[in-house]
């Protein structure tokens, strides 16, 4: 059973008790109802203003989001609503950042617990740092944190609530956790270990039964699936309200709608609040709607003096090693695009050089905040890869890296949403590939090249990647069944730091690692590649 059918099956736990608050018997309430929901999802443990991307604007970087100033987003925001307001997190807040991996997620609890969420939903990378530690992290929250599909493996229970119903002046909100599904298959399974989040049965069936018994005026998924599993969810599941997005750090300046329900995602990094207003019927659902994406300008939002406090305090103790400086950029780095970015070409390059390999591999995160010309710190270092592992070679056929790069695509381009995982084509360093997106599985590769040869199927090459915790010694970066597999001396942040000793300053910039013949140079949308839209790109990219 897949999960397309899962969501069809009706189970004994759908009917059973699934919501923290439980339904009162309340008379009909007057149409015309207003009701605003904030969303914010992806933080990435960005607890202070940073860089990011604006394309189209003047200047196209600019500083940009951290808590204090999210913070006074959200309370203006919430000065001005018509009715009541709630706030709540797609996920992934615990991880991003060096700070963050040092105190395995402690320095974001205090901060986000002061912005006053409703609701959370863990994002994949919560689990990062370890089962125990995952669930002694959530526990730590003090908004109520959701997941239908998160489930202890030994006992088959949940390891949260699958929703809550929340009741403000009158109007009730049922909001469920959509956790990625993926996440026990695609993270490193020593970090999930006993966990499973695959388990999607009787979804639809819950959502009717919960709009039932709670009374609810709007049922929500809050989904950390991704934008366009996301859609998906919408079409197979038509008696949702709204889905709030994440995962996929898209930016949606106006709401997707499959059937009636809404879809939104509010980009990633702490970066941008959204705002959906809705209007009620009498017996609830939706007569009208009003969406904006809020950039968190730093010009235009000072920072919040309590969460600031909240904040310096948070990073206090690491603010020596995140300044230490490791080497200097000529260029700008970054890492928005599905297909290549010299953030991503440089700790490639940093892998292979160091490790002495033909091909080296990064697994690549799906965005980070960009890196403006000028030293490179530790922080920065972590900023772009927010973990450390060690490094491992081993040899690989031609062959081999050709079916591994048609399953890595497969899981960026493919047709069906439920086989989505990951949102970025392939990250490597003496490795050139050119292919086709929308061909079906397994006919994507038209041109493969090592150290600028044609590859063939009985070609051997050497490859260096990362170790994935709990993994056989033989997979390296995902690609099973290498040949002569050796734990390499560094971890993968020690050969970032060794290779900026010999190249103190470097100006890596895109080298056409990996082209799409029937997609533009630039791809900034996973989704709208997908799906042939442009509602999920912001209006000033619409122009690159």
């Amino acid at each position: 059973m897949n999960r397309r059918t899962f969501l069809t099956t009706t189970t004994a736990a759908a009917a059973a008790s699934h919501s923290l608050v439980r339904a009162t018997q309340n008379p009909p309430r007057p149409a015309g109802r207003r009701v605003t929901l904030l969303h914010m999802a992806d933080t990435h443990a960005q607890l202070e203003t940073h860089p990011d991307y604006l394309p189209g604007e003047m200047p196209e970087i600019q500083d940009m989001g951290g808590f204090a100033r999210l913070m006074t987003a959200i309370k203006r925001e919430r000065a001005k609503v018509a009715g009541p307001s709630f706030l709540v997190d797609s996920g992934d807040a615990v991880q991003g950042s060096g700070p963050a991996a040092w105190s395995q997620g402690e320095v974001v609890i205090a901060p986000l617990n002061a912005l006053g969420l409703d609701a959370f939903v863990p994002g994949n990378w919560e689990v990062v740092y370890g089962p125990e530690r995952f669930k002694e992290l959530m526990a730590k929250l003090t908004a109520p944190v959701i997941a239908y599909n998160f489930h202890d493996t030994a006992t088959g229970q949940r390891l949260f609530a699958p929703a809550v119903t929340l009741e403000k002046d009158g109007v009730r909100v049922s909001f469920i956790g959509i956790a990625d599904p993926t996440t026990t298959v695609r993270q490193p399974p020593a970090q999930v270990r006993d966990l499973d989040s695959t388990r999607m049965d009787g979804l639809r069936e819950f959502v009717k039964a919960t709009r039932e018994k709670e009374r609810a005026d709007l049922v929500v998924i809050i989904s950390h699936s991704g934008l366009t599993v996301s859609r998906q969810l919408a079409r197979e599941i038509p008696e949702l309200d709204v889905i709030l997005s994440g995962h996929t750090h898209e930016r949606t300046v106006e709401p997707i709608i499959e059937g009636k329900v809404l879809i939104v995602e509010p980009g990633a990094m702490a970066s941008f609040l959204g705002r959906l207003d809705i209007t009620l019927g009498e017996k609830g659902g939706i007569v009208s709607h009003e969406f904006r994406l809020i950039p968190i300008r730093a010009a235009e939002f000072p920072e919040d003096a309590n969460v600031k406090a909240l904040v310096d305090a948070s990073l206090a103790p690491h603010r020596t090693r995140m300044n230490t400086v490791a080497g200097q950029t000529n260029r700008l780095l970054m890492r928005y695009d599905v297909l290549e970015t010299n953030t991503d070409d440089f700790i490639a390059d940093a892998v292979r050089e160091v490790t002495g390999a033909d091909i080296g591999f990064t697994n690549g995160f799906r965005f980070g905040p960009p890196l403006p010309a000028g030293p490179i710190t530790t922080a920065d270092l972590w900023n772009m890869l927010p973990l450390d592992t060690r490094m491992k070679t081993g040899t690989v056929t031609g062959r081999q890296l050709r079916d591994y790069l048609e399953n890595e695509l497969e899981l960026v381009f493919s047709k069906d949403p439920w086989k989505l995982s990951g949102g970025w084509g392939p990250r490597a360093s003496g490795l050139a590939v050119v292919f086709t997106a929308m061909n079906p599985p397994g006919k994507r590769v038209v041109s493969l090249k090592v150290n600028d040869r044609e590859v063939d199927d009985a070609s051997h090459f050497t490859i260096g990647g990362c170790e994935r915790d709990g993994e056989p010694l033989a997979m390296i970066c995902r690609l099973r069944g290498a040949s002569e597999p050796k734990i390499e001396p560094l971890s993968v942040h020690e050969a970032l730091v060794e290779y900026l000793k010999k190249h103190p300053v470097i100006a890596t910039k895109r080298g056409g690692r990996s082209v799409a013949t029937d997609l533009p140079k630039v791809v900034f949308s996973q989704d709208a590649t997908l799906t042939g839209t442009i509602n999920c790109v912001p209006r000033a990219l619409r122009k690159v």
